[in-house]
């Protein structure tokens, strides 16, 4: 579904799938939301994809987290 897929970059190497859960999920359902890993290391790579069930709700959480600090960094989140 376009426009429901969110890519999140600036996060802490601490932030889980979990975490992203409990803070994207204030702005609607999510179907997904998964840290990226680096495939050899298996360190996280600093972003994450979330994707909600309906584009508004990606829009809302766009508005709400771009720019904020979490997990003691600040957050870039876009389409």
């Amino acid at each position: 579904n376009p426009g429901n897929n969110l890519h999140v970059s600036g996060l802490s190497n601490r932030a889980t799938d979990k975490d992203l859960e409990e803070a994207f999920g204030k702005y609607g359902a999510i179907q997904k939301a998964q840290v990226m890993y680096d495939p050899h290391s298996r360190e996280p790579r600093g972003f994450a994809f979330v994707t909600y069930e309906k584009a508004e709700d990606a829009e809302a959480a766009i508005t709400a987290m771009h720019g904020t600090e979490f997990l003691g960094r600040k957050l870039t989140v876009e389409k």
